[in-house]
C-alpha cells in the first residue's frame, strides 16, 4: 500500500485517496480566490499546537504502529474543475497552509494517515468551505498517480463531529492497468485556523465500520490541542 505520503510503498490507497488534505489544487482556481470573502486577523495554530493535535499508538486500540517515512506523493489534479477542492487532499501540501505534522499508523486490520495544517486569517474557514461545495457538485472524476490513470468516486457519508465544522466521505479509487479497486475514508477537520485530515484505509469492506471510532479519536485530539 502507499500511504498518503507513500510510505513504503503501502498504501496506493491512502495515497491515491487522501484525506490534505491538499492541492495543486489545493484551494480551487483563480476565479473562486477571487470570491473569498476578506481574510481576518485570526493567527494560525502553533507548530506545538499542531504537533500535539497528531494521533499517536497510545491514542488508538492495541496494534496500531507508526510506519516509517518514505517519498512525498505528487500533486494530483482532477480533470473536472469542480473536483478540484477534493483532489487537493491527496496531495501533501497546500496553498497558503503551514503543515505542522503528520503521520501514518497500521494495523492489522487498517492504516489511519493524519496531518494538520493552519491558515493565516480566514483561510482554514475558506478551505473547509471549498471542501463542502465539492462535496455537493463532484460524484467522480480522475487523476493521475505516478503515471497511472486513477478513476475516482466520490461518496458523502455520517462520520464523527469534531471541531468548529466537519466533514466525512469516500474515495472508491480503481487503477486500470493494475485492475486495483480500494476505497478510503477521510475525515476534514476545522478548529480556528487549523484544519486535520484523517484518512482510514480499511483492508476489506467489514473494517468501515471502525471509521467513525478511529477518526474521532485523532480527530479530538486535534481540536483539543488547538483550543490550548
Amino acid at each position: 500500500m502507499k500511504s498518503i505520503r507513500m510510505r513504503r510503498g503501502a498504501a496506493l490507497l491512502a495515497a491515491v485517496s487522501a484525506l490534505c488534505l491538499t492541492a495543486a489544487a489545493c484551494g480551487g482556481s483563480d476565479e473562486q480566490k477571487s470570491e473569498k470573502a476578506p481574510k481576518s486577523d485570526a493567527k494560525p495554530l502553533t507548530l506545538t499546537q499542531m504537533k500535539a493535535g497528531l494521533v499517536a499508538p497510545v491514542d488508538l486500540p492495541a496494534g496500531f504502529k507508526a510506519m516509517e517515512e518514505g517519498e512525498a506523493a505528487g500533486k494530483h489534479k482532477a480533470d473536472k474543475k469542480e473536483c478540484q477542492p477534493i483532489a487537493a487532499f491527496m496531495n501533501q501540501k497546500v496553498s497558503d497552509a503551514t503543515v505542522g505534522g503528520d503521520i501514518d499508523l497500521q494495523s492489522n486490520d487498517a492504516m489511519i494517515s493524519q496531518q494538520v495544517i493552519t491558515f493565516p486569517g480566514n483561510g482554514a474557514q475558506e478551505f473547509l468551505k471549498e471542501a463542502a461545495t465539492a462535496l455537493k457538485e463532484c460524484k467522480a472524476f480522475s487523476v493521475k498517480q505516478d503515471g497511472e490513470h486513477v478513476d475516482v468516486k466520490v461518496e458523502k457519508i455520517s462520520g464523527p463531529k469534531a471541531g468548529e465544522e466537519s466533514h466525512a466521505f469516500r474515495l472508491k479509487l480503481k487503477l486500470e492497468t493494475l485492475s486495483v479497486e480500494m476505497e478510503t475514508n477521510l475525515l476534514v477537520a476545522r478548529q480556528g485556523t487549523g484544519v486535520t485530515r484523517i484518512a482510514h484505509v480499511p483492508n476489506n469492506a467489514t473494517g468501515h465500520k471502525d471509521f467513525d471510532e478511529l477518526a474521532g479519536r485523532a480527530a479530538n485530539k486535534f481540536a483539543r490541542a488547538a483550543q490550548d
